[in-house]
């Protein structure tokens, strides 16, 4: 292992998905091995208040390294230290061996992208590729009518969390909804990530900001931010579980794989995080779709055949992300 090595490393795993894109994960050099650290800063406060959507994040990231480790005959191991005191915060140390057989998901590290556009509408072979998503911990929906129950539940789970003033301000602060903003090619949902014309971006900038309250009183807030009309030609949706107690940083790990098997599978997706959010939607959308009381809805994806062009996403350059 060399240094510059470990920097192609990093450069990869900077692909990796974070909530609001806000990409927490700083990494600094230690001899041949590599220390994954969390810029706190980054971490919303009025959103994710205790860090754990920041954890899922920071699991993702390692896993990001770890399946780019795996194109070049490396095995990733990923020692937590999370708790050690320092800033910015210590969460795992990753070493290398030889001998790592390529990760069959480095393929699509590169693709993955949120994907809020119109899908294609699906077909049986579609459905079958949905079907076969099916694991432990995702429950794979693909009829209409459950699709149709998702997407109101989702809607409604959102509203709940976009009638907080803090909550739509945090939200704004990540949203980057002109070219012109100094941000726009480097984190948060700018408009491009967000599949919104100039017009639908000067849109939502107004009602998510002076209008919200006027439109809210008026009922009309809730009908402009709603999302049911893009789940239409959904292929299906993900609902992601793990066991309940599991580290963030462990399911996000896995939610970072889930995510790739979407993709490698053909799919476009994007997160629907309110669903879980907000617990008694969670509560409702787990005893309906019998996931065990044993276990925690983390997030779940809505996917399909993608409509539209993919566009480039946001990212801080590699000199900002080692320390």
């Amino acid at each position: 292992m060399n240094a510059d090595l470990l920097r192609r490393l990093v450069a990869e795993a900077s692909v990796s998905p974070s909530v609001h894109n806000v990409q927490p994960a700083r990494w600094r050099i230690e001899g041949s091995t590599l220390v994954l650290l969390e810029d706190v800063s980054r971490r919303l406060s009025v959103g994710d208040p205790k860090g754990h959507d920041a954890r899922i994040s920071l699991g993702a990231s390692a896993e990001g390294l770890a399946i780019a480790a795996s194109t070049h005959g490396l095995q990733t191991h990923i020692e937590r230290c999370e708790g050690q005191d320092g800033a910015p915060r210590k969460i795992a140390r990753l070493t290398f061996s030889k001998g790592g057989q390529r990760d069959p998901l480095c393929k699509v590290l590169h693709c993955r992208a949120s994907w809020r556009a119109a899908f294609k509408a699906p077909t049986d072979s579609d459905h079958d590729a949905a079907r076969a998503l099916q694991r432990p911990d995702s429950t794979i929906v693909v009829d209409p009518t459950d699709i149709a129950f998702l997407a109101a539940q989702y809607d409604r789970a959102s509203y709940h969390f976009m009638r907080q003033d803090g909550f739509r301000a945090e939200l704004r602060s990540w949203m980057r909804l002109k070219r012109e903003h100094p941000d726009w090619t480097r984190d948060g949902l700018n408009a491009d990530a967000m599949k919104l014309s100039s017009f639908e971006a000067f849109g939502a900038g107004v009602v998510l900001g002076p209008l919200f309250k006027p439109l809210a009183a008026l009922g009309l807030a809730r009908h402009l931010l709603a999302e049911a009309g893009t789940f239409g030609n959904a292929t299906g949706i993900a609902l992601f579980h793990r066991a309940i107690g599991e580290d963030p940083f462990d399911s996000g790990r896995r939610f970072h794989r889930l995510w790739l098997e979407i993709e490698a599978a053909g799919f476009g997706a994007n997160v629907l995080a309110a669903v879980a959010d907000d617990k008694p939607t969670a509560k409702q959308i787990a005893e309906r779709y019998s996931i065990d009381s044993g276990r925690r809805l983390v997030s779940a994806f809505r996917f399909g055949r993608r409509d539209g062009e993919g566009f480039a996403p946001a990212r801080l350059p590699i000199e900002e992300l080692l320390i």
